[in-house]
């Protein structure tokens, strides 16, 4: 599937191991830290352990996984949802923007790949944690150094559709034209309406297609994206079904792309999370995520425990993405310190 492992064993078949990593694609116009930040943290964990300390009593197996912010295809997590045996096949015939087929550019990753680690296509994994950048502003705003995740909210996605009559700018009255943009506009609103006092529930309509997109002509075709997340996801399931119907007045069409349940990270890997921010005396808070991760899809099959630093501004999945040097370190630190601790 693209992803890549370093391992302190060449042999990891025989027992669990403990996983720790991120992705390395980012979204469209993204920063420099948001998943690689993790990779290179993990890569750099494992190497410094097994240079101080020797191999370890459990294998670390360090991971970069191919793709999950779903930028090029309309499907998200699909490298740690593949280690995870939780892969769904009908993504493999996807396209992105330039007609290309996911599986024809998934067999081109991997035959680029070297493969010199012999592993199976699901080995066992006992553990698996993730360091990230918070991608918000509570720990700089805080003060804390580091961030425990205590759970990921669940995540809805949805491409919506409304359909009009594409037609002459001059020569439609205003009272015989079946304007798509227009009818959007006003799903739209009342989308607005009925989320926009839902509390903790964070919602956005991020991307916008007008057809023919010409100046001239009536639209007569629009297609917008929905992203809905919340913690509770009681919560996020009824307003989802609420939009539902919302559309269906306007006779649109909605098609969910993405349905990632809400989830908890283990108890234990917070409390060896805590220790091992306390072994290096800084400060720390607890707090969910709302952003997913492959630590969300990971944790429904695996314990998962996860770190955050701060992010200056709260600003990410933007060039403007950035985290202080002393923090990236610190985040390093505690994520070396939780590894040496279950493997050592």
């Amino acid at each position: 599937m693209g992803n890549v492992y370093a391992s302190t064993s060449k042999d990891i078949n025989k027992q669990p191991v403990i996983l720790t990593g991120s992705h390395i694609d980012t979204v469209i116009n993204g920063g420099s830290l948001d998943g690689t930040y993790g990779v290179l943290s993990s890569l750099t964990s494992l190497g410094e352990l097994v240079q101080q300390h020797g191999t370890p009593k459990v294998p670390i197996v360090s991971v970069s996984f191919s793709e999950e912010e779903g930028s090029r295809f309309d499907a998200t997590f699909t490298g740690s949802r593949y280690l995870t045996n939780q892969f769904d096949e009908s993504i493999l015939s996807l396209a992105d923007n330039k007609g290309v087929v996911f599986e024809t550019a998934r067999q081109l990753a991997v035959t680029e790949l070297q493969h010199e680690m012999p592993i199976q296509e699901y080995w066992n994994i006992g553990k698996y944690l993730e360091l990230h950048i918070e991608q918000g502003p509570i720990l700089e705003q805080t003060s804390q150094n580091i961030g425990i995740v205590t759970g990921i909210v669940g995540q809805k996605r949805a491409q919506i559709k409304i359909v009009g009559q594409a037609n002459h700018a001059g020569t439609t009255p205003m009272n015989m034209r079946h304007d798509a943009l227009r009818q959007a506009i006003e799903l739209i609103s009342n989308i607005h309406e009925c989320l926009d006092d839902v509390a903790d529930l964070r919602y956005t309509i991020g991307q916008f297609d007008v057809l023919p997109n010409v100046s001239n002509v009536v639209p007569g075709e629009v297609t917008f994206s929905l992203d809905m997340r919340q913690l509770n996801q009681d919560i996020l399931e009824k307003y989802f079904a609420q939009v539902e119907n919302i559309v269906h007045q306007y006779q649109g069409t909605i098609e969910p792309t993405t349905n990632v349940k809400s989830t908890k990270m283990s108890d234990e890997l917070q409390k060896i999370l805590v220790a091992a921010t306390e072994d290096h005396e800084l400060t720390y808070t607890s707090l969910p995520s709302g952003a997913g991760h492959d630590a969300q899809v990971i944790s429904y099959k695996i314990p998962t425990g996860m770190i955050f630093v701060p992010s200056i501004d709260g600003v990410s999945h933007s060039p403007l993405e950035q985290t202080q040097d002393d923090d990236l370190l610190n985040g390093q630190h505690v994520l070396k310190k939780a590894l040496y601790k279950l493997a050592y």
